[in-house]
């Protein structure tokens, strides 16, 4: 039954003002946390920055389908992979942004990520136990092209925070014009070396010479 407005008690804006300033305005989250969401909603599309989960749009068809072929194509060096104490991961690996660069960004100004999550990556097999430096051998991002601010991210943003890890390669597979950009020999928080590479140019990934993928083969040309 609907209360009639006789019925409501007497609207009070002192302690309405009150109950306001009492509840909190946000709820920030953990990694640890996170990551059970990110269990517990596993169709959902999920990002932590600053400790607040952001819903991001998902994929489009082409994004998924590069994605999963790369994951294939390092899937197929397992072994030689695994001898070096790393393993293949998909986008649950998620690396924590060093202290020292969420610092420059405050001293900046500027609002980055707490973490960030690749579309693939090879990484160390301990890296969340230990800490260590660099958590990943290569990390790889497949373009988004939904807006500017998404490209920007994989080609400006994102650069600086693996070459800070000093992860030893960051490739970004960018459809636009089916080449892929590789970044190597990371150094005082920047990559050194940004080359294009299309077709069947072998992609370079220092530390792992075993690897024998090419853009045509990502491409599926």
């Amino acid at each position: 039954m609907v209360a009639a407005l006789k019925d409501l008690p007497p609207y009070v804006e002192e302690n309405q003002e009150s109950n306001q300033i009492e509840r909190p305005l946000k709820r920030l989250f953990t990694l640890e946390e996170f990551a059970r969401i990110v269990d517990a909603l596993p169709d959902d599309c999920l990002e932590l920055i600053k400790g607040e989960i952001v819903m991001a749009p998902p994929p489009d068809d082409p994004h998924i389908k590069q994605n999963i072929g790369v994951e294939k194509l390092l899937a197929r060096h397992w072994e030689e992979i695994e001898k070096l104490g790393c393993c293949p991961a998909g986008p649950s690996a998620w690396y924590a942004v060093p202290r020292e660069l969420k610092q420059k960004w405050v001293d900046e100004g500027v609002k980055g990520p707490d973490h960030v999550c690749p579309d693939a990556s090879v990484c160390f097999a301990d890296y969340l136990d230990t800490n260590r430096r660099p958590p990943a051998l290569l990390v790889i991002e497949v373009i988004s092209v939904s807006s500017r601010s998404a490209i920007d991210r994989d080609l400006i943003s994102k650069p600086e925070i693996y070459a800070t890890l000093e992860i030893p390669t960051y490739w970004v597979i960018d459809r636009r014009d089916k080449c892929v950009w590789v970044h190597t020999e990371p150094e005082n928080g920047q990559y050194a070396n940004r080359i294009q590479y299309r077709g069947e140019q072998r992609l370079p990934a220092p530390g792992m010479e075993f690897l024998n993928i090419t853009p045509a083969q990502i491409f599926g040309a």
